[in-house]
């Protein structure tokens, strides 16, 4: 396969991500996506900068109900000849559809002719990984995952890849030479004969290797996380001062989603907390408590009991408010956690606190619409209209997403509609019709209101003397 240099350098894309990441805060999932792509045209091999945030605002869209490109989108993204142009296309179409392996495909083929080394192996693991949940995995995509990992030896995960392969087609001599291959080339890479030129030694040494695969693999089993849990209990043990030593235990006993081994980084976490008076040992601790009790909240609904998972929810909010209101206390200045704890105030009714709360969390750009919205919403469940109506209507004035707007005109034309103002309640209602005619009770809504101001016409009394005598 020929390689083509990518045209574009280092740095020209800098100001298109900055300006993606901006609206990809404000929701504008689809203008996100074209800035992105923008930036990629011109620096086609960041990936920290241009494929991974493209991919997170792509997996947002389509958790929104973000719709898959059309027809007319994909003959006009079809396999351009130019390289760039190929990758461009095919990060636009799987931006829109971020679970198609195709596209997936498509763009490490158009990366691996740019060769580009970032964005190759970074394709490769999500193709990797689109295989590790398929029902039944693609030995020619696995094949190809296993090559460009190769290609930028990366022997661990090609292995892995090769592996897969096998297991789809366990008859297959070629797949069992290359793994072969494979497996002299790592041993090669990580336990550095060709340095050393003594076997034995590497021989003896074949746990260490094994251990530098796993660290490499993308999903570790469970002996190595029992294992990560071993060294780094023994070596906290060692050392129960040492923040590092603390925060390493804790990490990889909640690798493994056991109540016992959470429980267990709780202890060690209250000990820190007593011993060094660090709060954030504390916070740590309050969010193993909310991860349990998110847990118990799904396996409520799961078993179909509505009411134990409506209890639990209680119990659940009851908590994160006690617990946020504590975390905004000790860090007063952090946004972030005024934005949470408002969020929760207003939840559980307290919405002359949430506002005071969410007013504050304004001056965080990255929340600042959504704090909005809930200023609104918390001034409605007041019944000041007023005040909701010209926060709502503040709101509409930045620019957002397609989910943020239609919530923020349905919020509006309620409290319009509240107020009177049925002509504005109506306009409303009727724009978030035009955009999603499904949304919530919207139609019912326009109906509705349109029945009133009919009502309202047809009680106007005529003029005196209409009668004709």
């Amino acid at each position: 396969m020929s390689k083509e240099e990518p045209s574009s350098g280092p740095g020209k894309g800098k100001a298109f991500f900055e300006r993606a990441e901006q609206v990809a805060e404000t929701g504008n999932w689809d203008f996100a996506i074209q800035m992105y792509l923008e930036g990629i045209q011109r620096e086609p091999d960041d990936v920290e900068r241009g494929h991974q945030p493209l991919r997170g605002v792509a997996l947002k869209r389509k958790a929104q109900g973000g719709r898959g490109p059309g027809m007319m989108e994909q003959l006009k993204h079809r396999s351009p000849k130019d390289a760039l142009a190929g990758l461009v296309s095919a990060e636009y179409l799987l931006a829109k559809d971020p679970g198609s392996v195709h596209y997936m495909v498509q763009v490490l083929k158009s990366a691996q002719k740019l060769n580009l080394p970032a964005t190759v192996p970074w394709i490769a693991t999500i193709l990797l990984e689109s295989q590790r949940q398929a029902k039944r995995p693609n030995k020619r995509i696995l094949v190809d995952v296993t090559r460009a990992f190769e290609s930028r030896e990366q022997y661990s995960l090609a292995i892995q890849a090769c592996d897969m392969a096998m297991q789809a087609a366990p008859d297959d001599g070629e797949l069992r030479e290359m793994n072969r291959g494979l497996s002299a080339r790592f041993a090669i890479q990580a336990g550095q004969y060709e340095q050393e030129g003594d076997f034995t030694k590497g021989v003896k040494d074949m746990g260490k290797q094994q251990e530098l695969m796993q660290r490499d693999a993308l999903v570790k089993d469970e002996d190595y996380l029992l294992e990560q849990i071993r060294r780094t209990r023994q070596e906290y043990l060692e050392s129960p001062g040492v923040a590092g030593k603390v925060n390493a235990v804790v990490d990889a006993l909640l690798k493994i989603e056991n109540e016992s081994y959470e429980n267990e980084a709780i202890d060690i976490l209250n000990k820190a907390h007593r011993d060094s008076g660090a709060y954030q040992f504390k916070m740590r601790i309050g969010d193993i408590r909310i991860r349990q009790m998110s847990r118990r909240f799904r396996t409520f609904r799961d078993a179909g009991d509505t009411e134990g998972a409506q209890e639990q929810a209680r119990r659940q909010l009851a908590f994160e408010l006690d617990e946020f209101t504590e975390r905004a206390a000790n860090y007063p200045t952090d946004l972030a956690l005024k934005f949470e704890l408002g969020r929760r105030q207003f939840l559980t009714g307290k919405y002359d606190e949430a506002i005071a709360s969410l007013q504050q969390a304004l001056r965080d750009p990255r929340r600042a619409l959504r704090a909005r919205s809930l200023i609104g919403q918390a001034f409605t469940k007041k019944s000041w209209y007023h005040e909701a109506a010209e926060t709502f209507e503040r709101a509409l004035q930045v620019e957002m997403g397609e989910e943020s707007a239609k919530e923020l005109r349905y919020f509006l034309g309620d409290v319009l509609q509240k107020m009177g103002d049925l002509a504005r309640a109506q306009e409303q209602f009727s724009m978030v019709a035009q955009t999603d005619y499904n949304y919530k009770d919207v139609r019912e809504r326009v109906e509705e209101i349109r029945t009133q101001l009919q009502d309202a016409d047809g009680q106007v009394e005529p003029p005196a003397g209409g009668d004709g005598e």
